[in-house]
Parts: C-alpha cells; sequence; structure tokens
C-alpha cells in the first residue's frame, strides 16, 4: 500500500497536467464555440466544430508535453489520448450547452465521431511539435 501511495505521489505533476491539458482544450473549444455562434448561422457553425475541436486538441497535446518534460515515457501516445478527451468532452459539454439553452443537440453522432478522430490526430500532432520542438531546444541552446 506505501509503494502505490509513492507512485501516485510521483505520478502526480503529470496527472495533474493530463487534467489541465484536457480542461484547457474543452474550455477553448466552448469560447470559440460562443464566439462563433454570434457571427454565423448554428448550421455552419455544427459543421465548423470538429475542426475547432482538433485545433483545440493539437494545443492540448502540446501544452501536455510541454508542461511535463521528461516526466511522461510515451510523450505522443499521452498526447493523442489528451486529444481524445479534449473531443469527448468538448462533444459532450457543447451539446448539453446547447440542450441547457435552446432545446437541441448541435452535434450528430457522427460529428462526435469524425470531432473525436480530429481531436485524436490533433493531439498527436501538438504531442509530435512539441516532442521536436524540445529536440530543437537542446540542439540549439539559447544565449
Amino acid at each position: 500500500m506505501k509503494k502505490a501511495f509513492v507512485l501516485i505521489l510521483i505520478a502526480l505533476p503529470a496527472i495533474q497536467s493530463f487534467g489541465w491539458s484536457m480542461l484547457a482544450g474543452t474550455i477553448g473549444t466552448l469560447i470559440l464555440a460562443g464566439f462563433f455562434s454570434g457571427i454565423m448561422s448554428l448550421e455552419t457553425l455544427s459543421i465548423l466544430l470538429p475542426i475547432i475541436v482538433g485545433a483545440n486538441a493539437a494545443i492540448s497535446g502540446y501544452m501536455l508535453i510541454e508542461r511535463t518534460d521528461d516526466e511522461i515515457k510515451r510523450k505522443k501516445t499521452m498526447a493523442a489520448a489528451v486529444g481524445t478527451m479534449v473531443a469527448l468532452g468538448s462533444f459532450i459539454s457543447v451539446n448539453a450547452l446547447c440542450m441547457q439553452l435552446g432545446g437541441f443537440f448541435l452535434m450528430s453522432a457522427s460529428q462526435g465521431l469524425v470531432a473525436t478522430v480530429t481531436g485524436i490526430v490533433g493531439g498527436w500532432s501538438g504531442g509530435v511539435l512539441a516532442v521536436k520542438y524540445k529536440e530543437l531546444q537542446r540542439q540549439v541552446p539559447l544565449r
């Protein structure tokens, strides 16, 4: 029991970074959806939401790798996982918010599936960018 507690304490910063990255991506999607709902029709917004989710997932994947430094072994896989969680959280929160405020679902199940795939690809690509940027920083140190 004591060994498990120590392992949890060691992994806690990485777990917190994962949660904060996921939360930032989901809130970013909600903010952009709210902004875009004021300047375009809901049908157009519904079509663009998977792209918005993918962009926020990429930012979240990058943020996860940037925050954790060398605490995570499989960086690209964890970035794809945070992208998946951003996509699922965004799908649920956007639909729950639209159901509460307007009585309709903004994203269908097929759009949710597309958003999940773009979230996985976006999170993974954000992780790849972060890993390459960190390697470049190690090779070319700042003065």
